[in-house]
């Protein structure tokens, strides 16, 4: 272990106990208790950057550190920021575990589409929506620039993708122009207009992350229309 990574071990280890300690009051819903008591148990047999760098490496030969999460503490920051109503149907590109969907599941009663590569990720999602019988959460094993999902029914997009290159940001673009106008986008680290001047950056704010400090924006495509 390298110098940077001993002094970064217990900055990471204070963010997720931050993060945990906001997240405790989640666990006033008993469903959600009882669903991420199993998860966590589930996850404390199986290291999921593990799991992703595994899969990755079998993918494409080499080794690939590309797995992170985004906190659901953070999550609710942007519900909250970009004013996202309950009932939403969500769209997520890239969903590792799936904590994230379950969180909007069980407190925005979404409708969550989520994508995941993964096998091992998608098949113990599925395990648990069969468990608590939840009708409103789809996922699905694919890669997401080659998955032909469809958008009509969409409400909000989110892509996590900090390290996505260049061609696969504009390969999915591609798949956004498809989308009608009122369709959100919510990017992290970067805006779409950054890419395609046919979106529109129309809110941002700061948000943390276990790796640091970045923006989340919310696009969307066409003309800027008021909030």
């Amino acid at each position: 272990m390298t110098g940077v990574q001993t002094c970064a071990l217990p900055i990471l280890k204070f963010f997720f106990f931050t993060q945990w300690l906001k997240s405790i009051r989640y666990y006033l819903n008993l469903r959600f208790l009882v669903f991420d008591l199993l998860f966590s148990l589930t996850y404390f047999f199986l290291n999921p950057y593990r799991i992703s760098r595994k899969f990755l490496e079998k993918k494409f030969n080499k080794k690939i550190y590309d797995y992170g999460e985004t906190p659901i503490i953070e999550m609710e920051k942007m519900i909250k920021f970009f004013k996202i109503p309950s009932n939403t149907t969500f769209l997520e590109l890239g969903a590792g575990r799936g904590k994230m969907s379950f969180w909007l599941y069980f407190f925005l009663k979404c409708k969550v589409i989520a994508i995941e590569q993964v096998p091992i990720f998608v098949k113990i999602a599925n395990f648990f929506i069969k468990l608590f019988r939840i009708k409103k959460i789809e996922f699905f094993c694919n890669d997401i620039f080659t998955f032909a999902f469809d958008l009509k029914d969409i409400d909000i997009i989110y892509l996590y993708g900090t390290t996505l290159p260049t061609d696969k940001i504009k390969a999915l673009i591609n798949k956004f122009k498809k989308l009608s106008t009122p369709v959100k986008i919510i990017t992290i680290s970067y805006t779409l207009n950054q890419y395609d001047k046919d979106f529109i950056s129309e809110k941002s704010f700061d948000i943390s992350f276990p790796w640091g400090k970045t923006k989340a924006y919310l696009n969307i495509k066409g003309e800027k229309k008021c909030f």
